[in-house]
């Protein structure tokens, strides 16, 4: 929802009595997350981010206020009542509020999901290009959890090239031209979509490449096992 959409819910809910404040009377509590205002990335259990809020008056500016958050989701979901840092309890939905003085925020809802625990290269590490072929076989990294139940769909895994050897300039890239890709994971925290190297047929071929995997938390935390390192060796 956009900050125009939320602020005409809000003067529509705070009613009259809150329109006839000056300009430092907030009408709106706005909520934002890691991913933006309104936009509720998923929390992982054990994992903890940040919320922030901001309360606007009625032309939609900044004023000062003072906020207390609180969830009645509770067996899903901590939140610190002063600062509105969350972290995931168990699995499930859960909702967040803003408060200050007698004005409250809408719900914003998060879904709380399973730790991806690792990140993991399916062997094998390294593939071979021969010399009649441009592009390797699939490089498949895998978002591992401790939880055998837990759904491990709609995560991400960053592929990058992060070195070419024996050509100077980017003589290869990664499946659609580019030299960071982003993979959404299916249910078993495998790219939904394979990543594989190809060799830019107008240009000299490489003799290999590197490609580094990475995943995140949604805090921003790197998750354990990125870093690693697919080896691809042209003929």
């Amino acid at each position: 929802m956009t900050a125009g959409r939320w602020l005409l819910l809000a003067l529509a809910l705070a009613g009259c009595s809150n329109l006839s404040g000056d300009s430092d009377t907030p009408v709106l509590l706005e909520i934002r997350t890691p991913a933006g205002v309104g936009v509720s990335p998923p929390v992982e259990i054990g994992d903890t981010f940040q919320l922030s809020a901001r309360a606007l008056n009625r032309d939609g500016d900044s004023v000062a206020a003072t906020f207390s958050w609180r969830t009645p989701d509770t067996a899903f979901i901590f939140v610190e009542p002063a600062t509105g840092r969350i972290s995931g309890k168990a699995a499930g939905s859960a909702r967040v509020q803003v408060i200050s003085g007698n004005l409250t925020s809408e719900l914003v809802n998060f879904t709380v999901v399973p730790a991806a625990e690792s990140l993991q290269i399916v062997p094998p590490d390294s593939a071979r290009v021969p010399a009649t072929d441009t592009a390797s076989a699939p490089l498949v990294a895998e978002l591992d959890t401790l939880n055998p139940a837990g759904p491990l769909a709609g995560r991400q895994i960053i592929y990058q090239l992060t070195t070419i050897f024996g050509q100077p300039g980017d003589t290869a890239s990664l499946a659609g031209g580019f030299m960071t890709r982003v993979a959404s994971t299916n249910t078993l925290g495998q790219p939904t979509t394979p990543v594989y190297v190809r060799a830019i047929p107008s240009l000299a071929r490489p003799d290999s490449v590197l490609v580094e995997i990475t995943a995140l938390r949604p805090s921003g935390a790197l998750i354990p096992g990125s870093g690693q390192v697919f080896i691809v060796r042209f003929d």
